[in-house]
């Protein structure tokens, strides 16, 4: 029998012998029975709930307490990627993709996991890396971070060069620069002579290297990607000194951000951080681009959050003992307490305004993915990292830059994806909850684009001290 409330309760053949004694039995009966019911009732209900309680339990000793193995090699599923992208390379008939970074290293962590991408699309042949442009103050230390981070990632011939502040030259707008963002073990001294030249002296370094890797590709009859995944202040800037140098030297740029097509024209959202940071350099660099007729694909934060990435990714990295494995383990944590920290705060408070705590634990974490009981009250403070997720937007954008060849052989974009010749946008956000309009789409093949990244960050590491395939031993 259905309780109606998804307990079965067992008829019994007694009750049913009883009931044919007559009318006097009735009423001890029902009793009798009731009180069964209720035991029973009390019962499933304690049980179940008891079930929820394990499972929850195991969930958080698996995720806080349950060791990492050491990782040692790719699994069948990785190693494939890599066999792909090798087949890709012996393949091609064209030149592989060249490609310039401009990033805010050390703000969030997927800038270092978008470098890391790249390294290894570098080692296997798939890209060529030309150079990296570090901008956001404080650019020197940025520049410093990502000097460090190239050089053990054996990156040490690849320049990295200090970029602008991010935002307008004009005004007081900054970056509260956090305490988790340079706590590492791997940055670059000042005096670190592949950072005099293009790294302390002045803010228009990062303009100086970008003319110079634009001389050399034009020089060479060649072209590269540019990929943008920070403020746009360091491009706009260049494109207004240097105008015809880089629509002649570029192929097509890649971004990462709040991005929507009007009119067969990609628009920035002022609500993006790359966009809000300086908004003006923003919409005019745009423009410029739509002008020059520059191709660009962009990857939203629709893309990476339906990109469901391993929650112990960085755990398992960090068990090889390479330094940003460790690093990236550990920043997960510390940034990641902040933002939460901040999300439980009133309105006014936030850093975000519309990124209240419901909204960190729906996007930044799985806890809802597992069983809680009705009035059991939200995690605080360090209770959040047994259900923390990996969120590597940049690193999504890097994988962009290898070339249509790989990632149709990757097979991680949608090629239904809605966008024009000369731009393309993977991750489209659905309407407002009440609102018509089309679904939501994220544009991409999340478990083959997260399987792909899985591959390339853990190849990344292991690859550090080989020069061979990270394939299973």
């Amino acid at each position: 029998m259905d309780a109606g409330n998804g307990n079965i309760i067992p008829s019994s053949s007694k009750d049913d012998d009883d009931n044919k004694q007559g009318s006097g039995h009735v009423s001890s009966n029902l009793d009798s029975s009731a009180g069964r019911y209720r035991q029973q009732y009390s019962l499933s209900a304690l049980i179940s709930a008891l079930g929820d309680r394990i499972r929850s339990l195991w969930a958080h000793w698996r995720n806080t307490m349950a060791p990492e193995p050491y990782l040692t090699h790719l699994s069948d599923a990785e190693e494939k990627v890599y066999e792909i992208l090798v087949n890709v390379v012996k393949n091609r008939r064209s030149p592989r993709p060249k490609v310039v970074v401009i990033t805010d290293l050390a703000k969030d962590y997927d800038d270092l996991a978008a470098m890391m991408v790249l390294k290894e699309l570098h080692r296997l042949g798939v890209v060529e890396i030309l150079g990296f442009i570090a901008n956001l103050s404080p650019a020197e230390k940025r520049a410093r971070f990502g000097r460090g981070a190239l050089d053990s990632l054996d990156l040490n011939h690849v320049p990295i060069a200090r970029g602008t502040s991010g935002f307008p030259e004009k005004g007081d707008k900054k970056h509260d620069e956090m305490s988790y963002e340079f706590d590492v073990d791997f940055m670059a001294d000042r005096d670190d002579p592949k950072l005099a030249k293009y790294l302390l002296q002045s803010q228009g370094a990062g303009q100086e290297l970008l003319e110079k890797l634009c001389q050399d590709a034009i020089a060479k009859g060649e072209k590269f990607t540019l990929l943008l995944i920070s403020s746009l202040e360091d491009a706009f800037k260049f494109s207004e000194n240097h105008g015809d140098l880089l629509r002649d030297a570029v192929s097509d740029i890649v971004l990462q951000g709040g991005y929507y097509l009007e009119d067969g024209k990609l628009k920035p959202d002022i609500k993006a951080n790359n966009n809000k940071y300086d908004w003006e350099a923003a919409e005019k660099f745009h423009t410029f681009m739509q002008e020059n007729g520059i191709s660009t694909s962009v990857y939203t934060k629709t893309a990476v959050f339906a990109c469901k990435i391993d929650p112990k990714l960085f755990d398992k990295l960090a068990t090889t003992g390479q330094c940003l494995g460790r690093y990236l383990q550990k920043v997960n944590r510390a940034q990641n307490l902040e933002f939460y920290e901040s999300a439980c705060q009133e309105a006014g408070h936030r850093f975000d305004d519309d990124k209240d705590q419901l909204n960190f634990l729906r996007t930044r974490t799985n806890y809802f993915d597992f069983p809680h009981s009705p009035n059991e009250p939200y995690p605080v403070k360090e209770e959040i990292f047994p259900y923390l997720k990996v969120v590597v937007y940049d690193a999504l954008a890097a994988l962009g830059t290898a070339g249509a060849d790989v990632l149709q052989a990757l097979d991680v974009l949608d090629v239904e994806i809605k966008g024009t010749a000369q731009h393309r946008i993977f991750g489209i956000a659905g309407p407002p909850p009440g609102v018509n309009g089309p679904p939501e789409h994220s544009g991409i093949h999340p478990k083959e684009m997260a399987l792909a990244l899985e591959a390339l960050l853990k190849g990344s590491v292991l690859a550090v001290k080989s020069n061979e395939l990270p394939y299973k031993r």
